[in-house]
Parts: structure tokens; sequence; C-alpha cells
């Protein structure tokens, strides 16, 4: 687990993120951007996932599309009273 899973100033988003290769976006109070792709965090929901890579300039993310939330995730943000905002790379 990555040091950026104890927390941030954006406690109060979640921040919904398609990992690589996942069909379905999982919750983080982490702003994405301030995340180093490749690294692994602690998702809302208990389960770790790695941040996915920047798409590049002009083309469409691959999970843009996705609209599948992870159910033990989506628990702990209405839980925890979180606004949510997809964030895809």
């Amino acid at each position: 687990m990555s040091t950026f899973a104890q927390g941030n100033a954006d406690a109060d988003i979640a921040y919904w993120i398609c990992p690589p290769r996942e069909d379905f976006r999982h919750a983080t109070t982490h702003r994405p951007g301030a995340l180093q792709h490749g690294s692994t965090i602690t998702a809302l929901g208990g389960c770790d996932l790695k941040i996915p890579w920047s798409t590049p300039y002009g083309a469409t993310p691959r999970s843009k599309n996705v609209i599948d939330e992870c159910p033990k995730c989506a628990k702990a943000v209405l839980h925890q009273g979180l606004v949510s905002r997809t964030w895809d790379f």
C-alpha cells in the first residue's frame, strides 16, 4: 500500500476512477491527478488498485464509458456522505 492511502485535503470528495484492465470504477478521496500512475492505493471499499496511466492528448480515455461502480466503494461513499466525481485519465 502506498503512503498516499493515508488521506488528503480533498477528503469530502470521492473520485471514481477505473483501474487498468477493470470494467468498473472504485472510489478514492485522493485527487487522482496528484498520484503517480502505476502507484497502488487502497480504495474506499477496502481493495487495492493501481492508478492508471494518462491517456495521450487527443485520445478518448478507455474508461470514459465505464459507469459501473464497485458496490463496496459505493456503500462507503454513501456512509461517509462524500460528493462523487468521475475522473478519467
